[in-house]
């Protein structure tokens, strides 16, 4: 997959649904690196991924708080309800969207 698709709304949604489905502790923003690769084979550098993070935030869809764990500090991100209700509309949108994108001649 190209990394061009991954931007906007989509990548918004992307980021929503890995901090979701998080466990109660949040992801860092290596391991969200991680989950992206992994699953939709898309390398996303940390220029890209800092600032949209910072921008969910910015929105109040996720927050932050840093955890240091054997003297390694990290930034963990987790859902807000907000980020709730704006994941739950992004998947509503999309289950419309993308079957009459992929019937598309």
């Amino acid at each position: 997959m190209k990394k061009n698709l991954f931007k906007g709304a989509i990548l918004e949604a992307v980021l929503l649904n890995l901090i979701n489905s998080a466990p109660q502790s949040g992801l860092h923003g290596y391991a969200i690196l991680s989950n992206i690769r992994k699953r939709f084979g898309v390398y996303l550098g940390s220029s890209t991924l800092y600032p949209e993070l910072k921008h969910l935030e910015e929105q109040g869809l996720i927050t932050s708080v840093w955890d240091i764990t054997n003297g390694k500090a990290r930034k963990k991100y987790k859902m807000t309800k907000n980020g709730q209700n704006v994941l739950t509309d992004y998947s509503n949108e999309l289950k419309v969207f993308i079957p009459s994108l992929l019937n598309c001649p």
